[in-house]
């Protein structure tokens, strides 16, 4: 029980952090630093990398576990079924994991290029994210240990 009311703070507290790094993305908006014309809203760019991080990582071991799934469904606010992220897995893990840790490097360098406190926020979301994740896992394996400690690295 513990273990669980520990994720649901840091579940809770994701969501904060993430509240303050929309209000930072739209501030680097309006003051010009991002152009949305261009690129798109800079808070979509970042769910986007840091959301793609995630799922990597969920399905890096072949094996979608409940509370894995309940965890990132809540945390970003999706709906998917351990199934869905299955066939996630079968169709395209490969592609997934060589993806995020590039896209995650370079949405950092790109948040940072507009917005430094964004990219700090990134970064600190993509490590709560992590954490979360790894907390819910029925049993964290080596590859996925792995996966973590390149995301974050990338994060640098």
């Amino acid at each position: 029980m513990e273990m669980h009311n520990n994720l649901d703070s840091l579940t809770e507290e994701f969501r904060k952090r993430y509240d303050g790094m929309a209000q930072l993305c739209a501030e680097a908006e309006e003051a010009g630093r991002w152009d949305t014309e261009a690129d798109g809203s800079m808070e979509g760019y970042a769910f986007a990398a840091l959301s793609g991080a995630i799922l990597s990582l969920i399905v890096s071991d072949g094996n979608v576990g409940e509370r894995e799934t309940d965890y990132l469904n809540r945390t970003f606010g999706f709906d998917y079924t351990v199934d869905d992220l299955l066939s996630l897995y079968r169709f395209s893990a490969r592609d997934l994991h060589e993806n995020a840790v590039s896209n995650v490097g370079e949405a950092v360098r790109t948040l940072r290029a507009s917005d430094e406190k964004a990219a700090e926020a990134f970064r600190a979301l993509l490590t709560l994210a992590c954490r979360i994740i790894a907390e819910s896992d029925d049993g964290l394996l080596e590859e996925e240990s792995d996966l973590i400690r390149q995301l974050t690295g990338a994060a640098e």
